[in-house]
């Protein structure tokens, strides 16, 4: 596997993204994929309010957005919210499964897994895995409390 890094310029966030795609096969729309990816609080923003945020960006932005289950719980020893959602997009009906996971900081780190609405749950094993997997370099203890 190649590893890739660079040093961002001074003041600039680091929204780091790390996509895992599934190969294609003959007769389906799209690939499953997996998508970790690192964003910022913005100023003043607690991690409630960033959900939220979050939230109303995927309501206003997705095609027959459908909200199927969400809620507030623990991941990786953190603090971190749940959403799963149905939308059209191009390729078909797609579910996604959204975590978003404090770190403490003013990060949040984002694990969402994407795959066709009717071939999601074939899938659910190796997303699974992959949130298991899922490595968080900054202390669990900072990162307790949704504000």
């Amino acid at each position: 596997m190649v590893k890739l890094a660079a040093d961002p310029p001074q003041g600039w966030h680091d929204k780091t993204m790390i996509v895992y795609s599934a190969p294609h096969e003959p007769g389906r729309a799209m690939a499953p994929n997996m998508v970790i990816s690192r964003d910022a609080l913005l100023e003043g923003e607690s991690f409630r309010e960033y959900c939220n945020r979050q939230i109303e960006t995927f309501r206003s932005n997705l095609p027959q957005f459908n909200r199927e289950s969400e809620g507030y719980g623990r991941s990786h020893e953190r603090d971190a919210f749940q959403i799963q959602f149905t939308w059209r997009s191009a390729a078909g009906l797609l579910r996604q499964r959204v975590f978003f996971i404090a770190t403490g900081t003013q990060v949040v780190v984002n694990y969402a897994v994407t795959a066709a609405a009717d071939d999601f749950a074939a899938y659910e094993p190796a997303f699974e895995r992959g949130l298991a997997s899922l490595r968080i370099d900054a202390p669990p203890a900072a990162a307790a409390g949704m504000h």
